[in-house]
């Protein structure tokens, strides 16, 4: 989704997985990790993954396609649920993000890290020896490999997935679970799209019997061409009521 905004994609041909060590720089072990010596300096190496893309993230903004889901709250209730750590969602305008993988832009401390706090955007890095109030180390407020989501946001989540009329996959490589689970619970009516520039075919394990309507596009074309068809859709449905 963040790709047209300048940002790396984490998986997927060319993705940051495929050149850097994720159990290095973004696992709970990477972390949480034991002795003192070992602990410092394995954090170091998350940090020094951790600050760079904090300060990208920063520095770039929003494409298109946030501009475009968010404007889809001119003709609907939209509830935002990504896997993306930018703030790029809200800067757009969307009013409903639920990020199920944490926000990169966030601070949590090591021993409550499910309690986001804010950062100062002048000066973003997180360096060893940064106290949290409860007086332990300041971390990225992500959720690491090994860790459990958030079961907070994730529960808001299922209950937008349920009752969902549309159903948008965009730029996900439909690889990452719990989340690709979603799909399993879309009710029978909805209206199921996957927009992708890339040819995503769905796991055999999720969305079984449901009918995937494809637009092999770049988000912000897609997106900008959905919006659109919904637009008229909801239009015509809405001129069948009366």
């Amino acid at each position: 989704m963040s790709a047209e905004s300048g940002l790396p994609t984490f998986r997927g041909k060319g993705g940051i997985w495929d050149e850097i060590d994720a159990d290095a720089v973004a696992s709970k072990s990477s972390w949480y990790c034991g002795r003192y010596h070992d602990a410092v300096r394995r954090r170091q190496q998350v940090l020094d993954f951790v600050n760079p893309i904090r300060r990208m993230i920063l520095e770039k903004s929003p494409n298109k396609g946030h501009e475009t889901i968010a404007s889809f709250e001119e003709i609907a209730e939209v509830t935002v649920i990504t896997q993306n750590g930018d703030d790029y969602h809200e800067r757009a305008g969307s009013t409903q993000v639920l990020h199920l993988h944490g926000e990169a832009l966030k601070n949590c401390s090591t021993l409550h890290p499910y309690d986001p706090i804010d950062i100062d955007p002048e000066n973003p890095d997180i360096h060893i020896g940064d106290k949290a109030p409860d007086g332990s180390q300041i971390r990225p407020y992500v959720i690491f490999f090994g860790e459990e989501l958030d079961r907070r946001i994730w529960d808001k989540a299922v209950q937008a997935t349920k009752e969902a009329d549309y159903f948008v996959v965009v730029g996900s490589s439909l690889k990452v679970f719990p989340v690709a689970n979603l799909l399993n619970l879309i009710k029978s009516t909805c209206y199921l799209v996957v927009v992708d520039i890339e040819n995503v075919e769905m796991p055999e394990t999720v969305c079984l019997g449901h009918q995937v309507h494809y637009m092999q596009e770049a988000a912000s074309t897609g997106l900008l061409k959905l919006f659109l068809e919904v637009s008229l859709r909801e239009s015509r449905n809405n001129q069948n009521v009366k």
